[in-house]
């Protein structure tokens, strides 16, 4: 093998799927979904490959490498669709795929076209070498994952089920972790992800001149109901998933914070940990249900006082949540029959991907052959993958990119100057087709 043309040819494949502008909304996945198409045929990984179109100009792929024994596939997934990016703001153009100072740029190499090249040269590393595959494998790249999935894992797992019905299902998830959580590099595998729970809160009152305001206002009545949310954050708990995934980070932890970490299912316990832990964005989302205010509307001229208002809140569940008790507590946390409270998304419980797995076990070994000291801990996800619409079923499906990133690196995802390291691309093909191999092979 020769690891620098495999490099040159991941970073350059890589920066021609960046190329393919995909922002969702709208999306407009099909040219990348043909593209990938020819891709896995030129490259001999498969001829048995399927578009489908769940929706005009939205491309999904199903690709099947047969398997030699009747058995259940692997499923490797990745989403085709990216979020928007402003081009005023990059130091890259965010549609360039620019190879330059070690890195491929771009809207995506991160989230997550990265990790489909790692998936496509990963399989024709191990069709070159001359591997054959006991269990089949189903490569899909989906769109619409970004705006949730209907036109794209949703469609896919509601239509095609039956016909895939994988043993494992491989998604995205956030990898390798480095001084995030102590010193070190620690491997998250996402295993669960909080429930979506989504509302639209619509304030009536009374309009009038701006220059004799009143109580009775609609943006008033708002703006007094989310005060009240935002001031009474929802309890902490430690549900299955999060206490298994604190637990295991506790090594990373000097004392008394890696005893507490081990012990937060522990009421008393919690309590303690509790002010540090909501300290942290990311450790607060993930030991409460949170309510997050995003937007907000009111008013359409500066001396009327409007007779409604609106605000949409991004409310995110931990998996034990009852949702209709959270919805019914909300109601009575603003108690104001002047507003509205409308349910615009949900989703059930994702359920939890088993740590004692094949899966689990296959990632554990190739995390301690290519980063030796590194730790794997399971990960509950406080945003949302499509991962959930297999989980939901029962199918056990794991968010897991094989890469190693820094604070920095992670804050670049939705955010400016996406780029993926040459090195990075290396260790993720790397890192696949072991896991690839011991699952398949």
């Amino acid at each position: 093998m020769d690891e620098k043309k495999l490099v040159e040819d991941a970073a350059a494949t890589l920066s021609r799927y960046v190329q393919f502008d995909t922002t969702n909304p709208t999306g407009n996945e099909m040219p990348a979904a043909l593209w990938m198409k020819d891709q896995l045929v030129s490259r001999s990984i498969t001829s048995a490959v399927s578009i489908h179109e769940p929706v005009a100009g939205r491309g999904l792929v199903v690709a099947r490498i047969a398997g030699t024994e009747a058995l259940k596939p692997l499923m490797i997934n990745h989403h085709i669709d990216v979020v928007a990016a402003d081009s005023a703001q990059w130091t890259h153009p965010p549609f360039s795929g620019l190879i330059a100072d070690g890195f491929v740029w771009g809207r995506g190499t991160l989230d997550t076209k990265g990790l489909g090249i790692m998936f496509l040269l990963a399989l024709e590393l191990l069709l070159k070498e001359g591997v054959k595959f006991r269990r089949p494998i189903v490569f899909t790249a989906v769109p619409d994952e970004e705006t949730g999935g209907d036109n794209g894992m949703r469609w896919l797992v509601e239509n095609h089920l039956q016909s895939i019905e994988p043993e494992w299902v491989w998604d995205e998830g956030s990898g390798g972790l480095k001084d995030l959580f102590g010193q070190g590099i620690m491997f998250a595998v996402a295993v669960a992800e909080k429930q979506i729970f989504r509302l639209k809160l619509t304030a009536k009152g009374e309009p009038g001149h701006g220059s004799m305001p009143h109580p009775n206002s609609a943006n008033v009545i708002l703006l007094n109901a989310l005060h009240r949310i935002i001031e009474a954050p929802q309890p902490m708990r430690a549900g299955k998933a999060a206490a298994a995934m604190f637990s295991a980070l506790a090594d990373t932890q000097k004392l008394p914070a890696s005893f507490m970490l081990r012990r937060l299912a522990n009421p008393v316990i919690l309590k303690l940990a509790g002010k540090s832990l909501a300290a942290d964005k990311l450790t607060n989302a993930l030991l409460r249900d949170t309510i997050s205010v995003n937007v907000v509307h009111g008013g359409y001229q500066i001396n009327v006082i409007p007779e409604r208002a609106e605000a949409q809140l991004d409310c995110r569940l931990l998996p034990e949540t009852d949702a209709a008790e959270f919805h019914r507590r909300l109601v009575g946390q603003i108690s104001d029959d002047r507003i509205d409270m409308e349910i615009i998304q949900s989703s059930p419980p994702s359920g939890i991907a088993p740590v004692d797995s094949l899966f689990y076990q296959a990632v554990t070994a190739v995390v301690g052959k290519y980063a030796p000291g590194a730790g794997v801990f399971p990960l509950l996800m406080a945003g949302a993958t499509d991962g959930r619409y297999w989980r939901e079923r029962g199918y056990p499906a794991y968010g897991f990119t094989p890469m190693i990133l820094e604070r920095t690196d992670v804050g670049r995802i939705h955010g400016i100057d996406e780029r993926i390291s040459l090195e990075n691309l290396r260790l993720g093909i790397m890192m696949t087709r072991e896991i690839i191999q011991a699952l398949c092979a």
